[in-house]
């Protein structure tokens, strides 16, 4: 009867260590899910922004792309880099200093 108690007890201590190791295990794995959950929501986060700028950026892009298509465009460039004038105008240049 004692050799059952015994055996009893020694089955029951088995279990319950069974289930503590599978507790632990289940805890251990939940704590390394959370953390790459966190940092998988960090890096959303920071992609989510860096979309933002490029979208803004592309707009950027595209408004001087329409104004490099207009008139007023080429006749800028044509003023600042070669010096081009209408035939009415009168250029006015800074007096050198000595």
């Amino acid at each position: 009867m004692r050799r059952r108690r015994s055996r009893r007890r020694t089955s029951l201590y088995l279990v319950m260590l069974v289930i503590g190791v599978f507790l632990a295990t289940l805890v251990i794995q939940g704590a390394g899910l959370k953390a790459d959950c966190q940092r998988l929501e960090t890096e959303q986060e920071q992609l989510v922004q860096k979309k933002k700028n490029l979208q803004k950026e592309q707009e950027k892009i595209k408004e001087k792309e329409d104004y490099m298509k207009t008139d007023e465009y080429i006749e800028d460039v044509a003023r600042e880099k070669f010096g081009l004038v209408y035939d009415n105008e009168i250029i006015f240049k800074p007096a050198e200093s000595e």
